[in-house]
């Protein structure tokens, strides 16, 4: 059996990204189900962990310094270590993290580096700290391209990313682990729901300020927007709810997992994918978000280009700007989704659309070719 090493720093602790989380024991799952025996590195809990033969160690405590301790343990271990192959979610490089990268490839190991958004500098929160950290990434990043055998990249067209070859790739996840949404009795409001750990390219105010001018101008059909998750964003989505006096019509429900999680999308009808990617350079876009609300059978909007998605008809796609959402356009958008429509049927039409473009078994497929080459 061939022997294989997921390599990442993620946190799988339950928190605003844990969908994350399962799209990597998603791919975990399939590369064992491709013939592969998979050890693999995680943190959680506030360790760093390393499944080896099935058996779980604990390398230590990682502490405020997260990934940089996470490496530092990672490295004891692994620079005798010998995988044939190596698939490894990107972190921001750092000292350790390269020389892991270097040792394994001097064992002999073929290492293919997945990154999650690219480019993803402009991602940098603010503060000294995230700044030194993105620096010391650009510095170390530089000299990856001797180490890796190539890089699987989601939102670029580029051949070459960090002088390494691309392997394009498109988002993927597991269907199999995502309910779709329960067919209920409906009213006339429109559920609108955001799922995110928020950030301000998610671009949420952009929709709140459509809201907003649309009830200035009396709107009268009745729209809910159910944001789930946390984040500093909510600073701002709290004042323009208070000024256009929107308190009934946005509801926070903090950050959401499993069944709880279910409840809210059951009662909903349409996701709201990223609104902002521009904000970050992001024009492409394979996000977990947009599989997810179609996995649920939910229609959704967005601002970006969305790789298997943009010629579907459950897609509603706004301009990548500044500009309010038009909320009349949404209204449009939801009224020709679903009236006069069996609730079911469209559900389930746009999930099974939607996994036989995205279904983590049928994304995969480049990465075993490539590990195969």
């Amino acid at each position: 059996m061939k022997k294989l090493l997921y390599l990442t720093t993620w946190d799988f602790s339950d928190g605003p990204s844990t969908g994350i989380t399962k799209k990597i024991k998603a791919q975990i799952h399939v590369f064992e189900k491709s013939g592969f025996s998979v050890d693999y590195t995680y943190i959680s809990d506030n360790r760093m962990y390393f499944c080896k033969n099935g058996k779980r160690i604990a390398l230590g405590k990682v502490g405020k310094l997260r990934k940089l301790a996470g490496n530092f343990f990672l490295y004891r271990v692994l620079k005798k270590a010998k995988y044939p192959y190596v698939y490894n979610r990107y972190g921001l490089m750092d000292h350790y993290y390269h020389k892991i990268l270097k040792v394994l490839f001097k064992n002999g190991s073929r290492t293919i580096v997945e990154i999650p958004t690219y480019p993803y500098d402009k991602e940098c929160p603010k503060g000294f700290s995230w700044w030194l950290l993105y620096t010391i990434d650009k510095i170390y990043r530089g000299y990856m391209d001797k180490y890796i055998y190539k890089i699987a990249a989601y939102d670029t067209m580029d051949k070459k990313v960090f002088c390494s070859e691309v392997v394009p790739i498109v988002n993927g996840i597991d269907f199999r682990a995502v309910l779709p949404v329960r067919s209920v009795e409906k009213t006339a409001d429109i559920h609108l729901i955001a799922v995110a750990g928020l950030a301000d390219w998610h671009g949420y105010d952009r929709l709140l300020k459509g809201m907003g001018e649309y009830y200035k101008k009396r709107g009268n059909r009745n729209i809910i927007f159910h944001i789930v998750g946390d984040g500093e964003p909510i600073v701002l989505y709290k004042k323009l709810i208070k000024k256009y006096k929107m308190n009934k019509h946005v509801m926070f429900h903090g950050v959401k997992t499993g069944l709880a999680l279910d409840e809210i999308y059951n009662q909903c009808d349409i996701g709201i994918e990223v609104l902002g990617g521009h904000r970050k350079g992001i024009a492409l876009s394979s996000s977990l978000k947009s599989r997810e609300y179609a996995a649920k059978g939910l229609p959704f909007v967005t601002s970006c280009y969305i790789d298997v998605f943009d010629d579907m008809d459950f897609v509603l796609k706004f301009p990548a700007d500044e500009t309010p959402i038009n909320m009349e356009a949404v209204v449009t958008f939801y009224d020709k989704i679903y009236k006069n429509k069996d609730r079911q049927a469209v559900i389930n039409r746009i999930r099974n659309q939607s996994k036989e473009k995205c279904d983590i078994y049928q994304t995969m497929i480049p990465i075993l070719k490539a590990f195969d080459e």
